[in-house]
């Protein structure tokens, strides 16, 4: 699972080069599917806060009149009652999604999935959740309001398709060993906002289907999805999941003791995050890597491979870095280590041969602080003329990368921002020239993620700026 960062003004990304020889496989053909759809808007009515958001407030609108008369429906309500006693959330709910048929007006479990296959979190609850799902569907009408959003839907999946890359679906084989008898989905959900997913489906006859579920949280000016190519880096994150949850979930016993201690010292981060296990945050390490070789093995450059990273690390997977090293032996050694679960003993022995305490401190150390801004924090009586402010940091900062966005108070306490650059004379110093109103109150956040020292280390923290000013 990803999380898109939301609400980020003024940030560029250096692109990912691709300059691989490698043969490309067709452009995977982006659906907007109706079983998403329909479990996301059964637990927006919920109120699973994941599955509330108003990205796309004309669709999210649509949604909430038309099945304003369901709000307690059965089905909700057993939903509600399945997150707070088993957590059935997030990419659980996914799951369900693509382990289910709508079939003339029915919606039913696929009579071929393999026991095990869907999430462990539903237990034994699957087939009367499904029952009510099954009821719900027919009583809302919800396969005409489906229906109806159609022109929406096409619209989506032309912008998906005109801006993402060819994905590379031969590297998987090559890198992991072996290639699921199965096909390879790219669905696109226009109520999943931010949240990306990727699942997998087994059959009985040894079939395995793979889904990169990626959400949509950017508009135009008239309110239609856009989407940016930079998407592909989530599409090949999430089918790394349905290759690297297996052999995590299966050896993470032997994982587990020291993944608890690194998950301790990470664990707020971890749960801003929505993981809230020490194995899902090994789940999410192994992806995460995964998607670094990935682009080290299409080309990308030495110094963007160092971004990623770090940009981990600061995330909180404090040894992506080793693991990443290990993940380049794996690659030079494949005759000794034939598949990617094969050489999950030499992962387990990387982890528990670190010192999680050190790593901690090591990363921590290593990361920039901002020393001071222009504009005194919390200060209620800043003048309304300060034409600039100015953070200082406390090295030299990548000068290309850099973020803010608005605090609790949203778009109304956010200044009118003019420019924003780095002093030239001194690559510490990120100037940004702005317009104050008098009598206002003004909360500004800079996003640890989002700035970066020249070695390419993130932000220790976030930091927040408050100040009112004077009349």
């Amino acid at each position: 699972m990803y999380n898109k960062l939301k609400g980020i003004f003024f940030v560029f990304f250096i692109g990912i080069a691709s300059a691989s020889g490698w043969s490309q496989n067709p452009v995977l053909k982006p659906v907007v599917d109706e079983r998403t759809e329909l479990m996301s808007i059964v637990f927006r009515l919920a109120g699973s806060e994941e599955y509330m958001n108003q990205d796309i407030r004309r669709y999210s609108d649509s949604i909430d009149i038309w099945f304003k008369p369901h709000k307690n429906d059965a089905v909700v309500r057993f939903a509600r009652k399945l997150r707070l006693l088993h957590f059935v959330a997030y990419d659980a709910v996914m799951s369900m999604a693509v382990h289910l048929d709508i079939d003339q007006g029915t919606v039913r479990f696929n009579q071929d999935i393999r026991k095990g296959s869907i999430d462990k979190r539903w237990g034994d609850t699957g087939d009367k959740f499904v029952m009510l799902l099954n009821h719900f569907y027919q009583e809302s009408d919800f396969h005409n309001f489906f229906l109806s959003k159609k022109a929406l839907f096409t619209l989506a999946e032309t912008r998906f398709s005109e801006i993402v890359n060819t994905v590379d679906l031969a590297w998987y084989e090559k890198f992991f060993g072996f290639s699921p008898a199965g096909t390879f989905n790219l669905l696109i959900s226009l109520s999943n906002g931010g949240e990306n997913y990727g699942q997998k489906v087994s059959f009985n006859n040894g079939r395995e289907n793979l889904y990169s579920i990626i959400g949509s949280w950017a508009t135009d000016s008239l309110g239609f999805p856009v989407y940016d190519a930079k998407i592909s880096e989530t599409i090949v994150h999430e089918f790394c999941h349905s290759y690297c949850n297996p052999p995590g979930t299966k050896y993470f016993p032997e994982l587990k003791t020291m993944a608890g201690t690194f998950y301790e010292l990470v664990k707020e981060n971890m749960e801003k995050q929505a993981y809230g296990n020490s194995q899902t945050m090994i789940n999410e390490i192994l992806v995460r890597a995964c998607v670094i070789a990935y682009y080290r093995d299409h080309g990308a450059k030495p110094g963007r491979i160092n971004q990623l990273i770090r940009a981990e690390q600061a995330s909180g997977f404090l040894w992506i870095q080793e693991l990443t090293d290990a993940l380049s032996r794996y690659e030079a050694s494949r005759d000794r280590y034939p598949t990617f679960e094969s050489f999950m003993p030499e992962i387990i022995q990387l982890q528990n041969g670190l010192v999680p305490e050190r790593v901690f401190s090591e990363t921590e150390e290593k990361r920039p602080r901002i020393n001071s801004f222009s504009v005194k924090n919390n200060s209620r009586e800043v003048d309304p003329a300060t034409k600039e402010l100015i953070l200082t940091f406390d090295r030299p900062m990548f000068t290309k990368p850099y973020g803010m966005s608005y605090g609790d108070c949203g778009t109304r306490c956010y200044p009118k921002i003019i420019s924003v650059k780095w002093n030239p004379e001194k690559n510490n110093e990120l100037i940004i020239s702005w317009k104050l109103e008098r009598n206002h109150h003004y909360s500004i956040i800079f996003p640890a993620p989002l700035m970066m020292d020249a070695n390419g280390f993130y932000l220790k923290e976030s930091y927040t700026l408050d100040f009112n000013t004077t009349k």
